[in-house]
């Protein structure tokens, strides 16, 4: 045991050690669409700050989406974590509602200000009512308070590049499985963006879909290289 001026001397930090806000506002274009918004160009993955700029797998859903746009025409959808809200924007063109969700209070800063951003920007052509919501995977009350807020449920479920961590997929096809219930078969689909990081993250991100009781496929041709990884759009169904 040390003395009482050892521990004294012990530092904690918190989470606001690691914190970088320096965010540039940036320019996407995916089709016909630009977007520009604030984030980093690096981000910390300490406390689960990596919402806080765009990963590849972003760019591969925005890609897809913006050559399917028909899929996005009148839909209601709702995006698992978030980060700065570059696919909820980019939907946000053709949707008629768009709820973008992450559990990261420093991320909910951002996407908020980029949700701001694009909703008082003159030359802005929004469809949708854009909306943020905090939600963590897994956890029971805010889930039922999104199920409660949006009660007819949602035509569209989205996530790009959001499988990290081992311990976090169970919660997230937890999650999906709840929201895609309220609609029914074949009425809601989760759509996933997903980058090959880890032999193993690939085969448990397909095994823990099955484990829930869902349907999970390929989407046909959208099997790519993204920012020197394996790409692909995974479609999940009841």
């Amino acid at each position: 045991m040390g003395t009482e001026e050892e521990e004294e001397e012990i530092v904690c930090l918190d989470e606001s050690f690691f914190i970088n806000d320096n965010y540039q506002l940036t320019k996407f274009t995916f089709g016909s669409e630009v977007i520009e918004l604030l984030c980093l160009q690096s981000a910390s993955t300490d406390f689960d700050l990596t919402g806080q700029l765009v990963w590849p797998g972003a760019m591969l859903l925005n890609d897809y989406l913006s050559k399917n746009a028909d899929l996005l025409k009148g839909c209601s959808v709702i995006e698992l974590g978030s980060g700065v809200g570059i696919t909820g924007i980019l939907c946000s063109r053709f949707c008629r509602q768009v709820v973008l969700t992450d559990h990261n209070e420093e991320v909910l800063k951002i996407l908020k200000k980029n949700v701001e951003l694009h909703s008082s920007s003159e030359n802005y052509n929004c469809c949708a009512g854009l909306a943020v919501e905090k939600l963590e995977w897994g956890h029971s009350e805010e889930i039922c308070r999104i199920l409660e807020n949006y009660s007819g449920g949602f035509d569209l479920i989205l996530g790009a590049d959001i499988c990290f961590q081992q311990s976090s997929v169970p919660l997230l096809f937890d999650t999906v499985e709840k929201l895609l219930r309220v609609r029914g078969r074949g009425q809601c689909k989760f759509i996933l963006a997903y980058v090959s990081r880890a032999k193993i993250m690939d085969s448990m991100v397909v095994n823990d879909a099955k484990l829930h009781g869902l349907q999970i496929n390929d989407v046909v041709g959208t099997r790519r290289i993204v920012g020197n990884l394996e790409g692909v759009i995974f479609e999940v169904t009841l």
